[in-house]
């Protein structure tokens, strides 16, 4: 049992504490607060949009603008509909609505408060109130927290979840930046995200409090004329400028704002286009033929923007409809397709729901969320420089980083994945037994040839050159490659995404044997392989896993069979695909590749020191599996 610390009672630092103590470690919650979720409380204008159900973790990750990609293991291991399950199980009833954004059935933030510290309580974790940290000491692989009031702890493990540094009032001061620069760490400066605009457009505070739904909006840099932003939804004017949906996810895109910066057109009307807007108000004027121009637009526009369209028109407001002409027709059409407005500043980061900015991600494990600086530290939440737009993804963010967070420390317990190494020589069965064990055992298969064809399908898909050796080994940064069960079947994964079948293309075949060759994708591969082992309960098979890849195994194997019974297999295998051989000829190849083998110059085949040699001449498939299935139990149980 390890004594885990999780600073930060927000929705990262309660599902980290509470998975970390499923996993018998004694874990220890330090709130600033009297009470946990202080800034849940407040989200989704206090009915808590917890989740946003999208189903898959592909279009999860177009809805994070910001460094979405370091996601992607996280994801996998929980995604919305985890979150959902959770807490539908915690007893909360939960709803979709329009844009798949996910809220309790009640409406109220507090039920999924309420929860969570009921899980807490449930999970043995230990809450510490109204204690604010002050600082954090590593040493002798050991955390020092001190708080104020002369408070201080000790933790084998520490896991950051503080927040960022909006809505400073609910607890989320920024801290947690400071104990991470103090512990070695950059943090990416700190901006404002998801966050009303200000314009100095005085239509904004004459239509302050007005809604519009089911508008289409794009923000245009003026010096460039490019559109940085455009969506379709909802809108609110305010006293100073413009806040609702769109505009706050439109902030994950533009950082920073100035006068003369950025323009915000909105269009009015957007399932309309102008020849059909013209038809429209054409219409409208033809039935109120004698009304005067500014009483006109009732059915076309809400009362308290009908004066600020009018003025902008040019149109004299008295002008009777059946006067107005073509070309002021369709100047008012073009205004209500492209209502301009200049934008001046964002509000400040106090008043932003998310804090853009913070720990840099390439200082953290995207599998483990552990500080690659730090060891035993660990980041989750707003704290990571991670952010999305509006409808329920920020939260899931929270979610996901804290489960992978709290979940890492099922290590702290002292004990490790179980590894099988399984080596031998060509034709020995290695790779039909391992997958057959595996299967058995709920174990992971780690394909190597999958991973080479996982990366060659990743430069494939991305223009990259296989035989490019600069180029390849540049991308290797953006490729992660996993296998995982789906339905009682393993699938490989790239970037969270199952390529089962796609890897098994020629062309991926083909691409894989060209950066096969390049030794910077062979170091690449090794080291993942190493990692899945850490992460997983895994098999691998080959002809130096034992003693190369995993030499800290639990369970090695050295499989073999006489050459005559492996050059038999061999030869049955290549009759039932219809080749004519030639039995002598399988042999002499077989002992050619033996001794190539065992005489390379870099990791030659050869049994090692601590592997169980399984000699399956005389053995059938079945007998072989059992074995090796009871050479594990032994070595598990004792």
């Amino acid at each position: 049992m390890s004594k885990v610390g999780v600073i930060g009672g927000g929705p990262a630092g309660c599902l980290a504490a509470c998975t970390a103590a499923l996993w018998s470690n004694d874990v220890t919650l330090i709130e600033r607060n009297g009470k946990i979720g202080r800034k849940l409380l407040i989200t989704g204008k206090g009915r808590c949009n917890v989740t946003n159900a999208c189903p898959d973790i592909k279009g999860f990750i177009s809805n994070v603008p910001v460094n979405g990609r370091f996601l992607y293991s996280g994801l996998y291991k929980f995604m919305t509909y985890d979150t959902m399950t959770l807490f539908e199980e915690l007893g909360v009833p939960l709803k979709v609505e329009r844009g798949d954004r996910v809220f309790p059935v009640s409406d109220k933030s507090s039920d999924i408060v309420d929860a969570l510290y009921g899980y807490l309580k449930r999970s043995g974790v230990r809450v510490i109130f109204d204690t604010r940290v002050t600082d954090i000491k590593h040493d002798n692989n050991r955390f020092q927290v001190v708080c104020e009031g002369d408070k201080t702890f000790f933790f084998d493990r520490l896991i950051l979840a503080t927040g960022g540094a909006s809505y400073g009032a609910t607890g989320s001061t920024g801290d947690g930046y400071a104990f991470a620069r103090a512990l070695g760490h950059t943090v990416v400066e700190l901006s404002p995200s998801l966050v009303p605009i200000e314009s100095d457009d005085s239509c904004c505070k004459e239509m302050q409090g007005l809604s519009l739904k089911n508008v289409g909006i794009r923000i245009l840099a003026n010096r460039t004329g490019r559109t940085v932003y455009s969506d379709f939804g909802e809108m609110l004017f305010t006293h100073f400028g413009v806040s609702g949906p769109t505009i706050l996810s439109a902030t994950s895109h533009i950082r920073s704002v100035s006068p003369g910066q950025y323009t915000l057109f909105i269009d009015l009307k957007p399932a309309l286009t102008e020849e059909q807007l013209d038809f429209r108000i054409l219409r409208d004027f033809s039935e109120q033929t004698n009304k005067d121009f500014k009483n006109s637009l009732g059915n076309l526009l809400p009362s308290k923007m009908i004066p600020v369209i009018v003025e902008r028109s040019g149109i004299d407001p008295a002008k009777k409809v059946n006067q107005i002409t073509k070309s002021e027709r369709l100047a008012l059409v073009c205004l209500l397709k492209n209502f301009r407005i200049e934008l001046t500043r964002l509000r400040p980061l106090s008043e932003a729901i998310v804090t853009s900015g913070g720990i840099d991600t390439k200082e953290i494990d995207p599998k483990t969320m552990e500080s690659k600086l730090v060891p035993g530290l660990y980041f989750a939440g707003e704290i990571i420089d991670v952010d999305a737009y509006t409808g329920g993804f920020n939260l899931q963010i929270a979610f996901t980083t804290g489960f992978v967070a709290g979940n890492s420390q099922k290590d702290s317990r002292g004990e490790r994945m179980f590894n099988i190494a399984i080596d031998g020589p060509g034709g020995a069965g290695k790779s039909s037994i391992s997958k057959a064990v595996s299967k058995e055992l709920g174990f992971i298969y780690v394909d190597t040839g999958a991973l080479y064809r996982a990366v060659g399908l990743y430069c494939l898909r991305n223009g990259i050159k296989t035989d490019d050796t600069e180029a390849v080994t540049a991308a290797l940064e953006n490729v992660a490659v996993d296998f995982t069960y789906i339905d009682g079947e393993q699938r490989v994964t790239l970037n969270g995404e199952d390529v089962s079948e796609d890897i098994r293309l020629p062309e991926a075949s083909m691409a894989a044997s060209n950066v096969s060759a390049i030794p910077a994708v062979r170091e690449f591969l090794l080291e993942l392989q190493r990692k899945i082992a850490r992460e997983k309960d895994v098999l691998m098979d080959g002809r130096d896993i034992g003693t190369v890849i995993l030499p800290d195994a639990q369970l090695k194997i050295f499989l073999t069979a006489s050459p005559e019974v492996r050059a038999k297999r061999r030869y049955d295998e290549l009759i039932a695909k219809g080749k004519e051989v030639n039995f002598d000829d399988v042999l002499r190849e077989l002992k050619e590749r033996d001794w190539q083998d065992s005489h390379r110059e870099t990791a030659p085949l050869k049994q090692a020191d601590d592997a169980v040699l399984v000699d399956t001449s005389d053995m059938t498939f079945d007998e072989v599996k059992e074995t090796i299935i009871r050479l594990y139990e032994e070595r598990k149980n004792g």
